[in-house]
């Protein structure tokens, strides 16, 4: 089981409930109690219960962890040559196992996920969630190994962790209140541009990280013929990419600083634990020519994310006494 538990890549995993959590209630609840309760006149609660939140938490966690075990399982060849020591699948774990507990864990998110869809009368959110589960299976077998494509179905996924919260309160605040916003000329929109805020800042910075991470597996990959990007076009460009992605986050978040935020303190947080780590991706990115280099870069950019994703606090703070 502990060797189950390394496999499905827990801290990560872990992120997809803490994510979610601040985006409801640091993003989407300040706002209900702060901008939309006062502008209706009357104070308007979450539509999506505790409960099913956490069954969308736990959907994304099972399918989470399916898509690590696939990944392993069609990947243990290419992990001999790039991390020896972390290989599971085929070690401690059977081949036959892994596939199996990937099969219980898909299993288990699709029959949640029709729960889900069920109590939102929406199937296609089932549909939807089986898509999901192809594509890791996809990713896995096909879609890592084509230039880009891996890379972007990666923050694609990560992308749509703090979206999908957006998503469903937005819906179920429509249903119930929709009417009457309208009436009153106010909409729920602001929910999702902030959390599609979140979202966009977390596809940008997982590219990176992805792009990083096909530099630090280079000769693994090579041998297993993958066609990443340091594959097809050197590391020169792989570096240059990197640079290119990170100059554009840096402005977007000074962008969305002038024209929607505002608040010096969110200038101080962005620039020191978010825009001044960037830089440092940047210059080390620049520097590196070894496996250890890019591994270290890898984890600051997770660093990185994780500051992001705490900007939801601050934002809390802001609706609670700004707004």
């Amino acid at each position: 089981m502990l060797n189950i538990i390394k496999m499905i890549r827990w801290p990560n995993l872990l992120m997809v409930p803490f994510t979610m959590c601040l985006m409801r209630y640091c993003i989407v609840q300040p706002m209900l109690d702060y901008q939309f309760s006062p502008q209706l006149g009357e104070q308007i609660s979450f539509q999506l219960s505790d409960g099913y939140f956490a069954v969308l938490v736990l959907i994304n966690m099972l399918l989470g962890a399916a898509g690590y075990i696939i990944n392993d399982y069609f990947d243990r060849h290419i992990d001999r040559i790039n991390r020896p020591d972390e290989v599971i699948v085929g070690r401690e774990v059977p081949r036959r196992a892994a596939m199996v507990w990937h099969i219980i864990f898909d299993i288990a998110a699709l029959v949640l996920a029709a729960v889900f869809a069920w109590h939102l009368r929406m199937m296609s959110i089932f549909l939807l969630y089986a898509m999901i589960a192809g594509i890791f299976w996809l990713y896995s077998t096909t879609y890592k190994k084509q230039l880009l494509i891996g890379n972007l179905v990666v923050a694609l996924g990560t992308a749509t962790i703090p979206l999908q919260v957006g998503i469903f309160e937005y819906l179920t605040l429509t249903r119930v209140y929709g009417f009457e916003m309208m009436l009153k000329d106010l909409s729920f929109i602001p929910i999702m541009c902030w959390t599609g805020g979140f979202a966009f800042f977390a596809f940008i910075i997982n590219m990176i990280r992805e792009i990083v991470k096909d530099m630090e597996d280079l000769e693994g990959d090579n041998n297993y013929g993958c066609n990443t990007l340091p594959i097809a076009y050197g590391m020169k460009i792989s570096k240059i990419v990197v640079w290119v992605l990170s100059v554009i986050c840096i402005a977007l978040l000074l962008v969305c600083y002038y024209f929607f935020l505002h608040e010096p303190l969110t200038l101080i947080y962005l620039s020191i634990f978010v825009i001044a780590p960037i830089v440092l991706v940047m210059i080390l990115t620049a520097k590196a020519d070894e496996v250890k280099h890019y591994h270290r870069i890898s984890t600051i950019i997770k660093v990185i994310m994780l500051f992001g994703v705490l900007y939801s606090v601050l934002a809390w703070q802001m609706m609670k006494y700004v707004v």
